[in-house]
């Protein structure tokens, strides 16, 4: 059973647009910074929308396991958690095994999330409320 919640829906987006900002501010330092542009851009690409598939799917995740049962919702955020979990070392084994995407841009773009979880109350009074005022 799919339950929503304004406030979940809410956060998401906090957090989408947090990792997007963080990115955007990331790719113009690497810009400046780092030697082979191009594959600094491709990794960090990669990395950002691992962060945002990992965003959604924990989204997904609480709002189908909020109408179960103590065990089944463990067992469903357990099985997500690896899910998530396999994705994330995938793609860091496509940053360490191809030339084309930097494996740092990679890192960086996945370190997003956590900085948009930890920044998620500042990007939602000063960006997301203002970007979307009319949708919350």
């Amino acid at each position: 059973m799919l339950m929503k919640d304004p406030l979940l829906r809410e956060t998401q987006i906090d957090l989408m647009v947090g990792c997007l900002a963080y990115s955007l501010v990331m790719e113009l330092l690497g810009l400046v910074i780092m030697p082979d542009r191009l594959s600094y851009s491709l990794g960090l690409l990669l990395g950002t929308l691992t962060a945002l598939a990992a965003s959604f799917s924990m989204y997904l995740g609480i709002m189908h396991c909020s109408g179960m049962d103590a065990r089944s919702a463990g067992r469903k955020m357990a099985a997500m958690s690896m899910l998530r979990t396999a994705g994330i070392f995938l793609i860091c084994a496509i940053g360490l095994l191809s030339s084309r995407f930097s494996f740092a841009g990679i890192l960086i773009g996945l370190l997003g999330l956590k900085v948009s979880a930890y920044l998620h109350v500042y990007t939602n009074v000063y960006i997301t409320r203002k970007l979307f005022r009319k949708y919350l």
